[in-house]
């Protein structure tokens, strides 16, 4: 590797250091790859950049989309290593409260940037009668009050504490009906969908005695 390419990388390394606390990654991560054709091609430098929206994402990687394991790494992520071509290879990114994403495959290239997209798990509490206020927890004994009513869909956005994928417990009350049974829901891999029936209290006509 001739000095250009080392002063390039450093330069780079300290940018990217100096982005994740004073400017958009993206803003920056768009800007070295415009240089990573020249840069590989006099240099003989093999740059990867893998980012994910959102960020911290594990990274799964492997020779086929069935050989994929786990990396260590999480999103953004960046490696360089000399050589003339990355060899082909297959991308994944993955995290809690979201759907995984789409494996990507790549052949031989120069450079290589993946830009992932993760799509939130949704949670969709129905009731009827609608308007009843949801109560939930991550268990049965934690089970509490919240501020919404049916109906309502809620994700990991709304809720990072794993009310809209992890298993949890959820209930429903309305004036005028018998609170509604505890449901649990466990972790699942798809969107979750809750609805609730409620049953009206009895109101029996007061007997006149003689």
């Amino acid at each position: 590797m001739d000095d250009a390419a080392v002063r390039f990388l450093a330069t780079r390394d300290q940018l990217l250091r100096f982005s994740r606390d004073n400017m958009p990654m993206k803003i920056l991560l768009h800007a070295i790859i415009l240089l990573m054709p020249f840069i590989s091609g006099c240099a003989g430098t093999l740059q990867e950049i893998i980012t994910c929206d959102p960020p911290q994402a594990h990274i799964y990687w492997g020779k086929t989309k069935s050989t994929l394991e786990k990396t260590g790494h999480k999103t953004p992520y960046s490696r360089s290593v000399s050589g003339s071509n990355w060899e082909p290879w297959c991308y994944q990114a993955k995290k809690d409260g979201y759907h995984d994403s789409e494996i990507i495959c790549r052949e031989e290239e120069g450079y290589r940037y993946l830009d992932f997209r993760l799509v939130p798990f949704k949670t969709t509490i129905t009731s009827e009668p609608p308007d009843a206020i949801i109560y939930w927890g991550p268990s049965e004994e934690q089970i509490r009050k919240t501020t919404y009513r049916t109906p309502r869909t809620v994700t990991v956005k709304d809720h990072p504490d794993g009310a809209s994928w992890k298993d949890w417990y959820y209930q429903v009350k309305k004036d005028g009906f018998h609170d509604s049974e505890i449901v649990f829901v466990p972790l699942q891999a798809e969107d979750r969908k809750i609805h609730i029936e409620l049953e009206p209290i009895s109101r029996h006509p007061l007997h006149k005695t003689e």
